[in-house]
């Protein structure tokens, strides 16, 4: 058990915001990580837009209409943490937090979907968390 708990302890991201003292820099942290998931995010969606776009002119519609009903759904889905933890100081880090980590995996889910192939030929944009070594 405790090789198990190293191990996930290794395979875990670094907290970005692990020398955070105060409520304040941990949300000033939160908001940098949530803005750079974003812009990396864009990255992806530009690429994946592009890839849609060589299906024609209905694919690139019903991409941007699911981008659009995602980012609805984002939003409704952290507003509501946001809502559970309204009581405390907590609240706008646990939003952040929501934010950053679907994000995350919106990023992951479009280089699945639109910039990988079925064969070996390498994908457009590399696997988001992963190293150009293919680390992490």
């Amino acid at each position: 058990m405790p090789l198990l708990l190293l191990a996930l302890a290794l395979a875990a991201p670094a907290d970005p915001c692990a020398d955070a003292k105060t409520t304040v820099e941990m949300n000033l942290c939160l908001a940098r990580a949530s803005n750079a998931a974003e812009v990396e995010m864009n990255r992806y969606l530009v690429a994946a837009r592009k890839r849609a776009a060589t299906d024609g002119v209905t694919v690139v519609k019903a991409f941007d209409e699911a981008q659009g009903r995602w980012i609805a759904w984002r939003k409704g889905e952290c507003d509501a943490v946001y809502a559970h933890w309204q009581g405390g100081t907590i609240r706008g880090a646990a939003l952040l937090t929501c934010r950053i980590a679907l994000t995350e995996a919106r990023i992951h889910q479009l280089w699945k979907t639109w910039l990988t192939y079925p064969d070996s030929t390498p994908p457009i944009l590399p696997e988001p968390g992963v190293s150009a070594d293919g680390t992490s």
